[in-house]
């Protein structure tokens, strides 16, 4: 998922992987020199005929973990997924390409990398302290302790970001004996993804672009209007099937004013927090942003319009676990085995480094309708974001970073209407610049939708498996 600064941050971690027996990468056995050693799986060990091994791959300042998930007769190369965030998993969630077990292991080994600073690679960015900002003074507190910390272990904010995460991988490549793979970025991954094909294009046989964010992006000014477009598509959906028989975006719009008029304290389950304009529209994208919110929204704002918000806000935050199990049972087509997922699903560190470090120097900070309560509030997220940037004190990175990235690599991108997140406009600034890719959109599909919705899946499978694509700019399954 990629950047989506606030107080209830859901991010989409879009990961995978397995647990089983471990062997021997060829470089290792012949004995040259490798930055690889075998280790135990981390995590709650998941059942498979499958074999996988867990590896630590040292590089520079840090130690990567990887898994690959072997196929039991690979036609192809590898695949490299590259999971959402930034602070994002891949390792320790590998589950949830065995169970049910991914199509792509038909045919492909499936690599899975925790990115510098996250997941069970170390040293960890994991921030406790910035977990409960229930105001914005103990958010910025919480902030400055976390980049305290982490100084005086001797860990610098700034070492993470996409150009070192892509530096990173080159290596993770290398030392698995890999001369080839395939790329599958989803999100904030698509990002790395396109990094990758920056720096090590001769290696990249394909890649698959999932809700891609562009590294040239301004957030600040193509977001709301993003934010708008998938709202619109909802509300045509809804009021077409009579589930929303006044819209959602006039109700929205109220909500908006009554909490930027007066923000309210509400409590869902044992939390109390305060809920204005600016939290209620970030609780509001990143519920539209998963597999079942579009079905979730219109029902929620009717509750905040009626002044139930408490409901509301439960109702939008469920949508984060509700619809993870959902999408999972969808395309397996019955109910799958559920799994431990312990542990820390986003390194805050991480988060805040590559959205300070890489993304804020690309952003105006101009208002672009302070008249519509809908670009007023989400104005005001990325004013918040500045002041916490700033409490961090990461430094710009190489604007060679934030150019687009041209490269022959066949490439397929996959953009839902629905996104709020990485709206589907941004995939046709991607493809501008790519010499050979193709976009397909769904009017149904949200965010990330290669890692819940069957035909996605299936359209993302096929062309890893042997280079077929669409005929046409909207999905054939």
């Amino acid at each position: 998922m990629p950047i989506r600064p606030g107080p209830l941050v859901l991010t989409v971690l879009l990961v995978a992987a397995l647990n089983g027996c471990t062997t021997k990468p060829a470089d290792e056995e012949s004995g040259s020199t490798t930055h690889l050693t075998i280790r135990t799986c981390p995590g709650e060990p998941v059942p498979s005929e499958l074999t996988v091994t867990c590896h630590q791959i040292e590089v520079e300042g840090a130690s990567i973990s990887a898994a690959v998930l072997h196929a039991p007769n690979p036609t192809g190369n590898p695949v490299l997924f590259l999971h959402g965030g930034p602070g994002g998993r891949a390792v320790v969630d590998r589950y949830r390409w065995l169970t049910p077990r991914s199509e792509l292991l038909d045919t492909h080994d499936v690599v899975l990398v925790d990115q510098r600073g996250g997941g069970d690679s170390t040293p960890s960015m994991n921030c406790p302290e910035m977990r409960h900002p229930d105001a914005e003074e103990t958010a910025l507190a919480g902030d400055r302790a976390c980049r305290d910390r982490l100084i005086k272990s001797g860990i610098d904010p700034a070492s993470v970001n996409v150009e070192r995460i892509a530096i990173d991988l080159v290596v993770v490549r290398q030392a698995l004996g890999i001369d080839h793979w395939h790329l599958h970025g989803v999100s904030f991954g698509s990002r790395v993804a396109l990094e990758l094909m920056r720096r090590d294009e001769p290696a990249i046989v394909s890649a698959v672009l999932d809700s891609v964010v562009p590294p040239d992006v301004d957030e600040t000014a193509e977001l709301p209007h993003g934010i708008l477009a998938a709202l619109q598509t909802l509300e045509g959906h809804c009021t077409h099937d009579g589930s929303c028989p006044s819209g959602v975006i006039e109700p929205l719009r109220e909500v908006l004013n009554r909490l930027e008029a007066g923000p309210i304290v509400v409590q869902v389950d044992d939390r109390s927090f305060k809920v204005d304009d600016t939290a209620f529209l970030a609780a509001t994208v990143d519920a539209l942003g998963r597999p079942g919110g579009p079905a979730l929204l219109p029902e929620a704002l009717g509750m905040a319009i009626a002044n139930r918000l408490a409901e509301a806000m439960a109702m939008l935050i469920s949508a984060e676990t509700t619809t993870v199990n959902s999408a999972r049972n969808a395309v397996s087509g019955s109910k799958a085995p559920s799994y431990a997922n312990t542990g820390d699903t986003l390194a805050e560190g991480v988060w805040v480094a590559v959205t300070c470090g890489d993304q804020l120097p690309g952003m105006s900070f101009e208002p672009t309708n302070v008249n519509d309560p809908i670009y007023r509030a989400e104005h005001n997220r990325w004013v918040a974001l500045r002041a916490r940037c700033a409490a961090w004190q990461v430094p710009p990175t190489a604007h060679s970073t934030r150019l687009p990235v041209s490269s022959p690599v066949p490439t397929l991108i996959l953009a839902g209407d629905l996104d709020p997140i990485t709206p589907s406009s941004w995939a046709r600034s991607v493809a501008r610049h790519l010499n050979d890719s193709t976009i397909v959109t769904s009017p149904r599909w949200t965010h990330a939708p290669s890692t819940w919705n069957p035909c996605a899946i299936h359209l993302m499978v096929r062309f890893l498996a042997s280079g077929e694509r669409p005929s046409g700019s909207s999905p054939e399954c």
